[in-house]
């Protein structure tokens, strides 16, 4: 159907026009109006794969040549037979083109439809015997695909009169498919060099000329997407396969991926273990590590409260932390783990981080309370004797 696509200009192009049903309560709703809404989509599809990701083989595809092994043990190649590989090819109407099974083709016949989702099957038509033109001398053949939808599914439907037929079916589904083609001549835009081979050269992406594009792509290069080309004797015999001067490929982001790398690998406490009296006043502990950020989530455990979180001082950004720490007398006492979790969730480690002292002690006597507290030296420091006083009550 001829028609003018949105770039101003007349391409051969199937589309609709730019609009989509509305609905709204006591509508009467008829074929048209949810054809036009599954229509709208569609196009919006093939506009989006031919402006934007153009057309060829994304993967699969391949043509190769069919063998059969005999009794002997020896491999043979039948003549004529060459077999399509399942594949996936944005066709130049934006169409995908979903190759689902291997399909063997009669290089002397025009090809073959298949219907994607269906058996992969090559069963013989029973009423039409194929037609097979053999060439008269060594020829070059082309193996296409193109896009192709088939109406499948019938139903019975009601007579539309008063008549007493109703034996009348219409068909209910439209399925996705294609049709494998064996051309003499090469289908339009694959004669035409590619700009750069990214497998030999890596690509350069000049922005200038990007921009500079002289108008949107039409689809003048007809439906058919060339997949190889056969060279074939007249006794059957395949003399050559080439599945790459003129395929044109498609790009694919599928396989570019990679791991993410988490911005922390470790982390650790500086003068470990840092004591801090259960009740008692806070105290600083210095996390040091890489990437550490302010809104991570440092934890000691129950009963320990980490007020304040910020960069130490002088230190390199994301390398160092201090953290204002400070224990409830309901803290029990004991060594604590330090545990972050990044932005990334994931969490991270560092033993024997935090102290935790006892609280003080009453002790009650005669006349007078006794306050007992352990005193503990500074950091890394020698264990001192255990000091008691009385007081008066």
């Amino acid at each position: 159907m001829k028609t003018n696509s949105s770039c101003c200009a007349e391409t051969y192009c199937e589309t609709t026009i730019a609009e989509l049903p509305r609905f709204f309560p006591r509508q009467v709703i008829t074929s048209d109006d949810l054809a036009l809404g599954q229509d709208y989509f569609r196009d919006r599809m093939r506009r989006h794969n031919r402006l934007l990701h153009g057309f060829g083989v994304v993967c699969g595809g391949l043509v190769c040549p069919v063998s059969r092994k005999e009794t002997d043990g020896t491999a043979t190649f039948l003549p004529w037979q060459v077999k399509v590989a399942n594949g996936y090819v944005l066709g130049p109407y934006g169409d995908e083109i979903l190759i689902d099974c291997e399909r063997t083709v009669d290089l002397r016949t025009r090809g073959l439809s298949g219907i994607t989702g269906e058996p992969c099957i090559d069963a013989p038509d029973p009423w039409c015997t194929p037609v097979y033109v053999a060439p008269a001398q060594q020829a070059t053949l082309y193996v296409a695909v193109k896009y192709k939808q088939s109406m499948t599914r019938p139903i019975r439907v009601q007579p539309a009169g008063c008549g007493c037929d109703d034996a009348a079916c219409e068909y209910s589904r439209w399925r996705d498919g294609y049709e494998i083609g064996v051309l003499t001549e090469m289908p339009a835009c694959h004669d035409q060099p590619a700009p750069f081979n990214p497998c030999t050269k890596p690509p350069f992406l000049n922005l200038t000329e990007m921009c500079q594009s002289s108008g949107c792509p039409d689809c003048a290069c007809g439906p058919w997407v060339l997949l190889a080309i056969v060279t074939v004797d007249p006794d059957g015999t395949i003399k050559n396969i080439d599945n790459c001067s003129h395929r044109r490929m498609a790009v694919s982001l599928s396989h570019l991926w990679w791991n993410c790398t988490p911005g922390t690998t470790r982390i650790d406490v500086k003068s470990k273990p840092v004591r801090v009296p259960a009740g008692g006043a806070p105290v600083t502990v210095t996390v040091t590590g890489t990437g550490l950020t302010t809104d991570a989530i440092y934890s000691f455990g129950e009963n320990v409260v980490v007020s304040q979180i910020a960069e130490t001082t002088g230190s390199h950004p994301g390398e160092s932390m201090d953290l204002t720490v400070a224990a409830l007398a309901t803290a029990k006492a004991g060594i604590r783990p330090l545990r972050v979790v990044l932005r990334d969730c994931s969490i991270l480690e560092a033993g024997d981080a935090l102290k935790i002292l006892p609280p003080k002690k009453m002790i009650t006597g005669h006349g007078t309370i006794a306050m007992e507290q352990t005193v503990e030296p500074a950091n890394n420091q020698p264990r001192k004797a255990t000091k008691s006083k009385a007081i008066s009550k």
